[in-house]
């Protein structure tokens, strides 16, 4: 089941249908949403790689929300994503 699009929040893992987690960093000039993903193995880090995808798109794929990061500099800076994220 789809979650609504204001439910979609920046620092917080999310699960998809097919129950891989993405981490939302932010969103880009276009207003795409940034996320890292690392899969379905839960102690695997987030990849050193970013994604963006619009917000409806993100929403249909994710069923849930896990867990909030209080810190997200280090994901971003790892996944390469200081010139990607801007709000």
């Amino acid at each position: 089941m789809a979650m609504a699009e204001s439910d979609i929040l920046k620092g917080w893992i999310y699960r998809t249908s097919n129950l891989q987690e993405r981490l939302v960093l932010g969103w880009d000039r276009d207003g795409r949403i940034v996320y890292s993903s690392r899969g379905k193995d839960p102690e695997k880090q987030f990849q050193n790689c970013h994604v963006r995808i619009t917000t409806a798109k993100f929403a249909q794929r994710a069923i849930g929300k896990l867990r909030q990061v209080e810190d997200l500099k280090p994901y971003i800076v790892a996944n390469k994503a200081t010139t990607v994220v801007v709000r």
